[in-house]
């Protein structure tokens, strides 16, 4: 077997333990939702079952094409995360995502397991889509995803595997996407947990330029960087076990060592909003709250990117400076 795999499949085994070894320590704020994590363990014995669909989410497929998941059918990133009205990774129009799910051919029934590049930032993504179009109860992150898969020498295919349209029924969950003006009004509200998904530095707004590989990266003005004020940062690669494993780790460190600490708990929340600075970390982080089971979660898809070109004094941002 290849070293990396041993490597891989050495701390795989490891967190799987670790995981099975916690106790559920969901209490009267949060309800564990675990059935929207799904294992390759699970996926390899029903992936040929009937009613049962896999999803590739790639910027391209090109990596789809080098090797994918028997049966997955590919869904291009820019079909969840598209430029509305200038602001960069945004869902689009409501028949527009109804549409793409449509042609996918994922119907209206059966469970639907999405994984995806990028330690599943990707894949988070076309769950929260999902989710909004009220199909999140029988959708599920591949835990590990393609890497997890390949490190278990699992088998791969190459072939496309195009889906032939099925009905498919939105749902739409309005009240789970908010919108800056929602954002504004609710600043000071003490129900509302906002949660920052980026890098401690893009928090504390002390990020250096785009880096040279990402030339192009949306920029944040250097007199606008921070974040929401009253935010907390949970960076979203933090629930992770690692970049190179992107095994989610055990509930009881997501929820007690990361989620508590951020005052997602507090006796007065009763809504958790994630934000990042395009929506797509902030994606990964609406689904790690609805995962730990918490009661309303909302995504503010805008995120930084919108509200910094919004007028300074009705739109404030904090920094570690300004505190």
């Amino acid at each position: 077997m290849h070293r990396l795999n041993l490597v891989l499949l050495a701390g795989l085994a490891l967190a799987g333990r670790v995981a099975a070894q916690q106790p559920d320590l969901g209490d009267a704020k949060v309800k564990h939702n675990r059935d929207i994590l799904a294992t390759t363990e699970w996926l390899a014995s029903y992936a040929d079952s009937a009613g049962v669909y896999v999803v590739h989410v790639g910027r391209s497929d090109s990596a789809y094409r080098a090797g994918h998941i028997p049966g997955a059918r590919f869904l291009p990133l820019s079909a969840v995360a598209t430029t509305v009205n200038g602001i960069a990774n945004e869902f689009p129009p409501l028949e527009q995502l109804t549409a793409t799910f449509r042609d996918l051919g994922i119907g209206d029934l059966g469970r639907v397991v999405v994984y995806g590049d990028d330690a599943g930032l990707l894949a988070a993504r076309g769950w929260v889509a999902l989710d909004l179009l009220g199909h999140g109860s029988r959708a599920a992150l591949l835990d590990g995803g393609l890497v997890k898969w390949r490190a278990e020498n699992r088998s791969l295919e190459t072939a496309a595997r195009p889906g032939r349209a099925q009905p498919f029924t939105a749902r739409w969950q309005a009240d789970r996407v908010v919108s800056a003006a929602w954002v504004r009004a609710h600043l000071r509200d003490s129900t509302v947990a906002f949660i920052d998904a980026r890098p401690a530095d893009q928090f504390n707004g002390t990020e250096s330029p785009c880096p040279p590989a990402q030339p192009n990266c949306p920029q944040i003005p250097p007199a606008r960087r921070g974040h929401l004020p009253g935010a907390a940062n949970i960076y979203w690669m933090n629930a992770l076990v690692s970049a190179q494993i992107p095994v989610l780790r055990p509930m009881h460190y997501l929820h007690e060592e990361l989620w508590v600490p951020s005052g997602a708990d507090r006796t007065a929340v009763t809504t958790v909003v994630t934000y990042c600075r395009t929506g797509m970390q902030a994606s990964h982080a609406y689904f790690q709250a609805r995962y730990i089971g918490y009661h309303d979660v909302r995504l503010y898809d805008g995120s930084l990117l919108e509200w910094v070109g919004l007028p300074p004094a009705q739109y404030p941002v904090e920094s570690a400076g300004s505190r």
